[in-house]
């Protein structure tokens, strides 16, 4: 899993959070019902920022909606009233959207409508163009509502219109310049984007106007992984705990903050914490990881089994069970499930480099237990192991799959060198002397990712060779 949350659990915030803002003034400040009006005790007004209990706020409405002297402006912010308190009951979401199209039809200038009605289909991850249309509508008939605004912002980035996106919380931030929302949710879209600095200043500053978001600290947290600053990211890792200690994904984000740090066993102590408070295949997965840095391949392959047992279909899963059976001498299921890696998902380079390693070396050794890393019987690095010095080819050495990738490296250059002259020829030595004083130089900085970088550069070697 990436270090990151994710996507959908870090840009979409729950309904309660959203109708709190509308609480706290955010929205038009329209008060739907001007007059109180009850359900027959007079304890309650059918008001949107009424913070009443949902089941008693739809019966204030619908004695509103229902009496026969309430004009039709009225009836329709009533309606929308009624549709956000069913909203927050559990299964209420299809009568709460059956108000919003009946106030819409009551009174087609009502903006609040179209933008309630907007956020509750991204919010059920339905039709996001048909909620995009609403929140445009919205706008439309109110364009100094920056709530509208920052919402339609949420759904484009949903939809991976980043640039819209931007310019929604940009106009949403300019009409309101304490919006801690708008800053925090174009933090994700910077982060997704890879714009991870700027996502860091816009969570500093959303954190900055409302410092009781634990959200915020772990989208921060996630940025500060990508940039290699994990102190920073453990920090906030922590805050989003104490904040929220309820929530698993802040255990598990933690966990892998703790795992890049190379703290495995803080880091399994954490996935253990967000398996108890909800069983779920990522968190599996990345514990399995962690025990397979331990060597712990037993725990490993029992976790990643549970993992696939409640998604079969992780690709991700797949493949680090591939690189543990690998190690478990098992080339054959190694090869199985490097192709369900491929199979979920064609564009995998690690799992299509896996596929290619163990095809060859099936072919050359048959499905059976591997011989110990040799180089001289071409199934090692390209180096001697026995007088390696420098720590990454220790670790090269120690590792299988790394050890493979390299002697494929090797092998990849020679015969691209062999097949060069001149001008071409030098430049290919260059090429490979750079990349290898890089990777020396890198190797355990934060940050750096030996394999994806071996891969990038067998990569550039084979295409060239097209």
């Amino acid at each position: 899993m990436s270090a990151i949350v994710e996507f959908r659990q870090i840009l979409s915030m729950p309904l309660a959070d959203r109708v709190a803002r509308l609480w706290a003034g955010v929205a038009l400040g329209l008060v739907l019902v001007s007059q109180p009006v009850s359900a027959g005790d007079g304890s309650e007004e059918c008001r949107l920022d009424n913070k009443a209990k949902p089941a008693a706020l739809v019966a204030v409405c619908t004695a509103v909606i229902d009496r026969s002297s309430t004009s039709e402006t009225d009836r329709s912010a009533a309606l929308v009233a009624r549709a956000d308190a069913r909203a927050r009951i559990s299964g209420g979401l299809t009568d709460a959207l059956k108000d919003l199209d009946r106030a819409i039809a009551l009174d087609s200038k009502n903006a609040l409508a179209y933008r309630t009605r907007g956020d509750l289909l991204r919010e059920a991850g339905g039709d996001l163009g048909r909620a995009a249309a609403d929140l445009s509508t919205a706008i439309a008939l109110d364009p100094k509502d920056a709530e509208s605004y920052e919402l339609r912002g949420v759904v484009y980035t949903s939809q991976r219109r980043f640039d819209r996106a931007l310019a929604d919380y940009d106009q949403a931030i300019r009409l309101k310049p304490d919006f801690a929302q708008a800053y925090s949710d174009r933090g994700v879209t910077y982060y997704l984007g890879g714009s991870h600095e700027k996502a860091v200043r816009d969570y500093d500053e959303a954190i900055r106007l409302d410092p009781d978001r634990p959200r915020t600290y772990a989208n921060r947290a996630a940025a500060y992984k990508k940039l290699g600053q994990l102190d920073k990211a453990l920090t906030d890792d922590d805050e989003a705990i104490r904040r929220d200690p309820k929530v698993p994904e802040y255990f598990d984000n933690r966990g892998l903050t703790q795992a890049a740090m190379g703290n495995y066993d803080k880091a399994i102590a954490d996935y253990d914490q967000a398996i108890r408070l909800q069983p779920r295949a990522n968190f599996l997965t990345n514990r399995g990881d962690a025990y397979q840095f331990k060597n712990e391949l037993g725990s490993a392959l029992n976790d990643y089994d549970a993992a696939l047992r409640l998604n079969p279909n992780s690709a991700l899963t797949y493949n680090n069970r591939a690189v543990l059976f690998r190690k478990m001498n098992e080339r054959a299921k190694a090869l199985a499930d490097y192709e369900a890696a491929l199979k979920l998902d064609p564009g995998n380079e690690n799992a299509a480099n896996g596929r290619r390693i163990m095809l060859a070396e099936i072919k050359k050794f048959g499905g059976g237990p591997q011989r110990p890393l040799n180089a001289a019987e071409g199934n090692g690095p390209s180096f001697a192991c026995a007088t390696a010095r420098r720590e990454v080819e220790k670790v090269i050495c120690a590792d299988a799959q790394l050890a493979a990738l390299d002697r494929a490296i090797s092998e990849s250059y020679l015969r691209r060198l062999k097949a060069s002259s001149g001008r071409a020829s030098a430049a290919l030595r260059q090429t490979q002397r750079d990349f290898l004083a890089t990777r020396n130089a890198r190797f355990g900085k934060p940050g750096y990712d030996l394999q994806g970088a071996m891969n990038e550069r067998l990569g550039q070697l084979d295409a060239s060779r097209r």
